[in-house]
């Protein structure tokens, strides 16, 4: 049995985080650890994903890249701030709960993560994360999503329509 030496990370600082602390094993046995992000989150990192530059931030480099591409697109900059390209009601964009061409999965909120191997289930809601749960069986996300489809949406559209035809 070949026992590894675990090299303190402690300090340094891969991407935006740095090291402060190890934190507990992972279930595979991989060592993890505690990071600062340069935004002020703290966030526990597989040793793996961080030195090989897999993870890279708390979430917030993502979040800053796609907030870049979104504002030098100039298509999505052309139509900024038109009220009627997201019809809101009640705070909800009812457009985003309808069925679109490029859903793959079949079902809106459902989608396959090819990291963990697992199906995910998603639902926003007046602009909050109300469901974001991993499945091994998609049967089993496309219930969770029917399920908090049934009881954030559907009582928005039913009055939405309502108010629509009146």
């Amino acid at each position: 049995m070949i026992l590894m030496r675990l090299k303190d990370l402690t300090g340094e600082t891969f991407s935006r985080l740095t090291v402060v602390e190890r934190a507990e094993s992972a279930p595979n046995g991989n060592a993890r650890w505690l990071c600062q992000c340069s935004c002020g989150r703290q966030v526990v990192v597989d040793s793996y994903r961080l030195r090989k530059g897999i993870t890279k931030s708390c979430g917030c480099l993502r979040a800053d890249v796609s907030r870049k591409n979104i504002f030098e697109n100039p298509k999505t900059r052309k139509n900024m701030g038109r009220s009627d390209n997201l019809p809101l009601y009640q705070g909800t964009s009812v457009d985003r709960l309808k069925p679109n061409s490029r859903n793959r999965s079949g079902v809106i909120g459902v989608s396959f993560d090819r990291c963990s191997q697992k199906w995910v289930a998603r639902l926003m809601y007046r602009g909050r994360l109300v469901l974001n749960q991993q499945f091994a069986d998609m049967d089993d996300a496309i219930l969770a999503r029917r399920q908090a489809e049934k009881r954030y949406v559907m009582p928005v559209l039913a009055e939405y329509e309502k108010s629509s035809a009146e």
